[in-house]
């Protein structure tokens, strides 16, 4: 398994964690969230929350928050079909996914254009190949598919395209996608009972900001809370809009909208099947000059870091947001503000970092871009080499070595050299290092040229493991059967 670790990096004092903590319990149980969902209501009450039925909203106090988080599992596995891609979600570990579901794509002939199926599958296949992603997600939003049957054809295509740990983020339809995809789900893991022992997805709600949970999504939570299956929840709070314009305020909301997703959740889940929960952050800005969604900057990814924070606190494992930016096109505001926010994400030990290596871009993820995915790729190996730190031990020490070259020698022909240098230093796979010389006489190419050329050559020669036949079949069946019943609707 991958053993890329953060959390060195702390943004907020233990004071200020529990100020925010306090502060979150208090809003809970005087003002409280709204829940649309008629049946998350009755379990809500169930279970001793303070609920209206007519306005719908629910108040919960500190000793129902406590016993939620209580109960919320602190790690989980999520498997691949290739078992070696399983990845343990615990601790301090680091992994990184692509995000977004955009419908648009900027292609690999550099044109802004509606995404379609094929890019879900050439995005899957782009980064089954790319060895910093370990989670394919989301992707984009195919616009040549139905959105009655559009959830079925992309998880198909994703798990025809990468033998990674694959799911597929789209829920907002609710109950009805996640039954669908919890079928699909259970044909990959060998039936419902493997797929709950082992589970190769999660459910997915992003709270609507501020303290609303939506009927649909928190449908999917208890679809998916019953079977004890994993489930992320992440406000995606727009500070200065849909939150407070305080980074503070921002938390403390995030916080009240995390922990009671996780109350929804657990109220639905048996006794012996607790669902594990990720602590999700999506904290953005809006930008009062232009009244877009930022990720790409300094505040969210300060956000991102406290809520490893609060997370911890809980003994919850994390989502953070990285790799983002609001630029236009593949530029040097593209690579700054995606290295930046990977960065700040992965000091901090955010679990599952969503867009790193994933060529998100443009305000509140608007677009994804080929030749970023693969820029991307080589950010996220700087990052994991950051993570790894520096080894002390007496090999790396290198006293003996340093003693044999002696003054005025060097180091070059040293077997010392030859054996450690591919571990001790990163080896970037676009970025040049070449002299100027050297760089204009293979053609004096800019990154992005670079990045252009590898993803073509990547989707034309690359060959991902393919799904058992059988396998395929079955899904093609469930396929099958959603058509059919989204038909009849029409």
């Amino acid at each position: 398994m991958i053993t890329r670790r953060g959390g060195s990096l702390k943004v907020l004092s233990n004071e200020q964690i529990y100020e925010i903590h306090v502060s979150t319990l208090d809003l809970l149980e005087h003002v409280g969230v709204q829940v649309e969902s008629e049946e998350a209501l009755k379990l809500l009450h169930k279970i001793g929350a303070t609920v209206d039925l007519k306005t719908k909203r629910v108040r919960i106090g500190p000793d129902l928050v406590g016993e939620a988080v209580r109960k919320t599992p602190p790690s989980f596995v999520l498997h691949a079909r290739n078992k070696e891609n399983n990845l343990r979600i615990e601790d301090d570990r680091v992994y990184f996914l692509d995000g977004g579901l955009p419908t648009v794509v900027i292609s690999l002939d550099g044109n802004r254009r509606p995404a379609t199926l094929r890019d879900v599958a050439d995005l899957a296949k782009l980064y089954d190949y790319l060895e910093y992603l370990d989670i394919t997600f989301s992707g984009v939003f195919p616009t040549d598919i139905p959105e009655a049957i559009h959830h079925v054809h992309a998880y198909l295509a994703k798990l025809e395209n990468t033998d990674k740990v694959a799911f597929y983020g789209y829920y907002a339809r609710g109950r009805v996608v996640a039954q669908d995809l919890i079928r699909m789900a259970s044909v990959v893991a060998g039936g419902l009972e493997e797929l709950r022992r082992k589970p190769v997805m999660m459910g997915w709600e992003n709270p609507i900001s501020p303290l609303s949970h939506g009927k649909n999504q928190t449908e999917m939570v208890l679809e998916f809370a019953r079977l004890g299956l994993p489930i992320h929840i992440g406000p995606a709070i727009q500070a200065g809009a849909t939150g407070p314009v305080t980074l503070a305020g921002v938390l403390v909301q995030q916080n009240a909208e995390v922990l009671s997703g996780i109350v929804i959740a657990q109220s639905a889940a048996e006794p012996g099947r607790r669902p594990p929960i990720v602590y999700g952050a999506v904290p953005a800005l809006a930008d009062m000059r232009y009244g877009s969604m930022v990720y790409g900057a300094a505040e969210p990814a300060l956000m991102n870091v406290a809520s490893v924070q609060l997370a911890r606190y809980y003994g919850l494992v994390c989502r953070g947001n990285g790799g983002t930016t609001e630029s236009k096109t593949v530029d040097a505001q593209a690579g700054f503000e995606s290295a930046i926010t990977l960065l700040m994400a992965s000091l901090g030990g955010a679990n599952l970092i969503m867009n790193a290596s994933g060529g998100a871009m443009e305000p509140g993820i608007g677009a994804m871009s080929y030749e970023k995915a693969v820029i991307d790729n080589d950010i996220a190996g700087i990052v994991s080499r950051i993570l790894e730190g520096i080894t002390v031990s007496d090999e790396t020490l290198a006293t003996d070595v340093i003693s044999a070259v002696g003054p005025g020698g060097h180091f070059l022909g040293q077997e010392h050299t030859r054996r450690l240098f591919e571990k001790e230093h990163f080896i970037p796979k676009i970025s040049d290092r070449t002299t100027p010389e050297s760089w204009v006489k293979a053609g004096a190419k800019d990154i992005r040229i670079v990045a252009r050329e590898r993803a073509k050559q990547i989707l034309n020669e690359h060959h991902p493991q393919p799904l058992d036949s059988t396998i395929k079949e079955e899904l093609l069946k469930i396929i099958n059967d959603v058509e059919k019943r989204e038909l009849a609707k029409a």
